[in-house]
């Protein structure tokens, strides 16, 4: 068995590499803290690794970018969940209240793409994910005042169409 990458020199390589690493993956995700998280986990699989990579900055953007892309498909395949997705009919409800509430969430589902993505974000996040909107207001980088008034802005608009 190999020995682990001395403190040393794992040192010399954070200090070469963990700004421009951190600032290529900011280019890549637009979101400077996952960007960090993304920087942090790449020198982490450095630290675990057996011996040094012959190109060590190489294989530091390499390992990065691997892992935003599989940040990135987990979240694009979060977000094409269809609204309904997973929801069983409750064995209590009638049939026809069922059929009711899928042609409700169907219908819900197309006036919600007429909204802007940010309002449309907000609203899907709050409406069928019940998350509170300091989470919102995280993942939109928005403040949580801006995320209250699309939510009241969208209601509104909804009930006019509805």
């Amino acid at each position: 068995m190999g020995m682990k990458p001395a403190a040393a020199k794992l040192d010399e390589l954070y200090a070469a590499y963990a700004v421009p690493l951190n600032r290529y993956l900011c280019k890549l995700t637009r979101d400077p803290e996952e960007a960090s998280d993304l920087a942090q986990e790449s020198f982490l699989r450095l630290c675990q690794q057996e011996s040094l990579p012959p190109n060590p900055k190489e294989w530091l953007f390499l390992t990065g970018y691997r892992l935003f892309v599989d940040h990135w498909r987990r979240r694009r395949r979060m977000t094409l969940l269809r609204f309904d997705s997973g929801k069983e009919p409750l064995s209590s409800a009638a049939p026809e209240q069922t059929v009711l509430d899928r042609e409700f969430e169907r219908q819900l589902e197309k006036l919600l793409l007429r909204f802007k993505a940010p309002m449309r974000t907000a609203l899907y996040m709050r409406l069928f994910k019940s998350y509170p909107y300091g989470e919102i207001a995280r993942r939109l980088r928005c403040s949580e005042n801006t995320v209250k008034s699309f939510i009241r802005r969208g209601r509104k608009k909804l009930s006019e169409w509805l």
